[in-house]
């Protein structure tokens, strides 16, 4: 086998287990978020975004001591401009 049939073989080899290989998926967010969390994605203070889950701004669920917050809310909340979920 000379050096250009064995250069042909191993790029063959090299690009077969390139395209065998499977990428990573990308990380899934969060279903659920922290009030802290919250307030990070809204760009406010945890006092705020205690009083929209108070009012009804806001919707949550209580896990335990821990007030949770749907991402799918908040996200609802940003495109509807700030009206109540």
């Amino acid at each position: 086998m000379s050096n250009t049939d064995a250069l042909a073989a191993a790029m063959a080899a090299l690009l077969a287990a390139a395209q065998n290989t499977t990428a990573e998926p990308p990380p899934t967010p969060p279903t659920l978020l922290t009030v802290a969390e919250t307030a990070k994605m809204l760009r406010c203070g945890q006092t705020l975004v205690y009083a929209m889950l108070k009012d009804g701004r806001l919707a949550s669920v209580k896990i335990g001591r821990r007030r949770l917050v749907r991402a799918a809310d908040v996200e609802r909340f940003i495109n509807g401009g700030g009206a109540a979920a």
